[in-house]
């Protein structure tokens, strides 16, 4: 069997470098699940649409790898500890280990060892790298809508991008930025078309002050649909004809206009969300009735703090789930991979879901929300701790 030899035995690097090894692949792999999710969701329509260059594709997903890692940690750890000590007691490892004379809390010393190094690493993420990711890829976004406004719009294909809106355009013209034949449809709440207009040539460009996509059109002709029966497009009460008009596409419909706001909490570090602790607020007070300042204060000053607290606890939460993990790694005596990662995933969607329903609390300040994000950790531990002690006591 295998013996001590120093401050750190044989036993204990076997144990160490096994969850070590098995974690850090199952960090991997939910890094890169949730990171496939999020391109899905987020930039790969763009790609696809060639909207997108591949180059700034790839580092966007750069950009998005810190924000899913706060989540990955916990997890790979949970199910690191699962495989491992599962398949130690399957194959009875753990009942030789304790008939040599080694304890539960010597076996588990340096499992415990490796989540506070992984802690240390998951608050360095969850304070500094991650916020700074999160804000550098909504900055990304939008420099490259400023850098090329028609990277939304291609030649020949119906463009459903902007709400209320469908574009067409036959070909390119001299240039990248003005496109041919344009043709645009503007409907109404119900999809119908309630004005109908071309232009041999349009021109874009963009309005930073407005957040817009300006389209000048130039030689154009539009038909206003009859309001009562805007399918009746043939036969329009109105019509008119135009030099030069101008049509505006507001880019927070399809980008979002989160990057117009001050900073988000979950966009800033630790010095920033110290700093703006009583200083932040989702809307300037002056703007609010003199009777809802004072509240709407508390409510901003909670959300600061609830986002401190919770990027503590989420660091936290990997040694929360290390203390529930190691009793039911050893008591499920399983080593088959798919149940452990089913137990993990069950585990850590607990913790999560119980962690996003107090963050929905932030609008009720007297229930200092801010504390109660460490319930998750509280519960898991003490759940832990139990069953490490009762483990101990067989």
């Amino acid at each position: 069997m295998l013996l001590y030899e120093g401050p750190m035995g044989k036993l204990d690097k076997y144990i160490f470098w096994q969850v070590a090894s098995a974690a850090f692949m199952t960090v991997a792999l939910f890094v890169f699940v949730l990171v496939l999710g999020n391109v899905f969701k987020e930039v790969l329509g763009d790609l696809l649409a060639g909207r997108m260059s591949f180059t700034f594709f790839l580092k966007v997903v750069a950009l998005i790898i810190p924000g899913v890692i706060p989540y990955s940690l916990p997890m790979g750890m949970l199910t690191g500890i699962l495989l491992v000590f599962g398949r130690m007691s399957a194959q009875s490892e753990i009942t030789a280990m304790k008939a040599c004379g080694h304890s539960i809390f010597a076996m588990t010393a340096p499992v415990f060892l490796l989540s506070i190094l992984a802690c240390v690493v998951s608050f360095f993420i969850n304070f500094y790298y991650a916020p700074a990711a999160d804000y550098a890829y909504k900055n990304a976004i939008r420099n490259v809508i400023r850098q090329n406004p028609m990277q939304f719009i291609k030649a020949g294909s119906f463009v459903k991008d902007f709400p209320g809106y469908v574009i067409f355009a036959d070909e390119v013209g001299s240039s990248e930025n003005e496109l041919l034949g344009f043709r645009i449809w503007e409907l109404d709440a119900q999809g119908r078309v309630r004005v109908a207009a071309r232009a041999d040539k349009a021109t874009a460009h963009y309005d930073a002050e407005k957040d817009d996509i300006v389209m000048r059109l130039e030689n154009a002709t539009a038909e206003y649909s009859d309001q009562n029966d805007p399918e009746i497009l043939n036969k329009p009460l109105r019509s008119g004809k135009f030099g030069v008009s101008e049509v505006r596409l507001p880019l927070d419909k399809i980008i979002g206009d989160s990057y117009k706001e001050r900073k988000r909490p979950k966009r800033m570090t630790l010095d920033e969300l110290v700093a703006s602790i009583d200083t932040w607020h989702k809307v300037p007070l002056e703007t609010l009735p003199p009777e809802k300042r004072a509240h709407q204060a508390k409510i901003d000053r909670i959300e600061i703090s609830t986002q401190i607290q919770k990027n503590f606890a989420m660091a936290f939460s990997i040694f929360s789930m290390v203390v529930l993990a190691v009793p039911l790694g050893i008591k499920a005596s399983r080593s088959e991979t798919f149940v452990n990662l089913a137990i993990a995933v069950a585990l850590a969607m607990t913790y999560y879901m119980i962690t996003v329903f107090i963050t929905w609390l932030e609008n009720y300040p007297q229930l200092r929300p801010d504390l109660l994000i460490w319930i998750p950790n509280f519960l898991f531990q003490g759940v832990g701790a139990v069953l490490i002690w009762r483990a101990s006591k067989h």
